[in-house]
């Protein structure tokens, strides 16, 4: 048996064609094939996968109880790949049959319904998961998902295709009733907890990270797991926060009761990009960054462009 599982395609043909014709001599006809092939075929089945899988004492053959269960599986089997070749042969395989992608929280909240309507037109089936980035870059690499959103590039792996969707500045985030200086976060930390996230985070890693290269440590009393608990922290006036704008648009800004401010040290931005294997999708992962794009200017643009016009300039969509 060539297969490492003991089985491939033709010799389940064999198999089922054998027991719903009910001898090995009317298989053997009915597949054009000589009887001693049929049978050697059987035979190096049933040793491969170390089982018994006809009664050889009746006529016409019969299954034991582990030869029916693997022909219901092989039927199962075989009938999808008559399927798969006849849509590889028709060239019906234009609409992937399905896709697995995974977006950062923030995008998700901000576009992900009417994303995936438009990923429906695209695929008959599809699964999306949310959660950490780092977490989804593994995923994509090996192969548990097809398309992640990220504000990992994943620049040091060859064969993946790349779609810039949003470039945005980190900002500076303190409750409505803050009445101090906004351009000191030594000040302003000694006056509020700063409110973190986790460290398992990108964002959270990136914020840590640029807090360093500015000769900024703070203490570490306060760490979650996701912008909304960080912000509406924040908006009860517990502590103060360095976030996103998408970030805040995840959050409900309307209903935020926060002052927003520029970062008062040296400029940090982030990046979301759709990252997808190379030449396996056809065009679906450049469709999906397109529509992206316009899904993230038609809804979050929009909002913030009413509330943080000085914000809202300083945010790219581009491809």
């Amino acid at each position: 048996m060539r297969s490492g599982f003991g089985f491939d395609l033709r010799s389940m043909e064999i198999f089922v064609e054998t027991l719903e014709q009910g001898s090995q001599s009317a298989a053997a006809r009915r597949l054009g094939l000589k009887q001693s092939s049929v049978s050697q075929s059987l035979a190096n089945l049933e040793e491969g996968m170390g089982v018994t899988l006809f009664k050889r004492n009746t006529r016409p053959l019969e299954p034991t109880s582990a030869g029916r269960f693997f022909y219901d599986r092989a039927r199962r089997l075989l009938e999808e790949a008559r399927s798969t070749r006849r849509e590889l042969v028709s060239g019906a395989f234009g609409q992937l049959h399905q896709v697995r992608l995974a977006l950062v929280d923030s995008l998700a909240t901000a576009v992900g319904q009417p994303l995936i309507e438009l990923i429906k037109r695209y695929t008959r089936d599809y699964t999306l998961t949310t959660g950490l980035s780092h977490m989804h870059s593994h995923a994509l690499l090996t192969r548990h998902v097809d398309i992640i959103v990220s504000d990992d590039r994943l620049e040091n792996y060859d064969g993946l295709e790349r779609h810039a969707l949003l470039s945005e500045p980190f900002v500076l985030v303190v409750p409505l009733g803050w009445t101090g200086p906004l351009d000191n976060l030594r000040w302003i930390a000694r006056q509020l907890d700063f409110v973190r996230y986790t460290p398992q985070s990108l964002i959270g890693q990136a914020i840590e990270r640029h807090l360093r290269l500015n000769k900024l440590e703070l203490p570490a009393r306060l760490h979650l797991d996701n912008t909304f608990a960080v912000l509406r922290l924040v908006s009860a006036g517990a502590g103060w926060t360095i976030t996103t704008p998408l970030c805040l648009y995840q959050a409900g800004l309307e209903n935020l009761k926060v002052q927003v401010a520029p970062l008062p040290v040296a400029p940090l931005t982030r990046e979301l990009t759709l990252v997808s294997r190379r030449d396996e999708l056809g065009d679906l992962p450049a469709l999906l960054a397109r529509d992206s794009r316009r899904l993230l200017e038609q809804r979050f643009r929009r909002q913030l462009d009413q509330a943080l016009p000085w914000l809202s300039e300083a945010v790219s969509t581009r491809s």
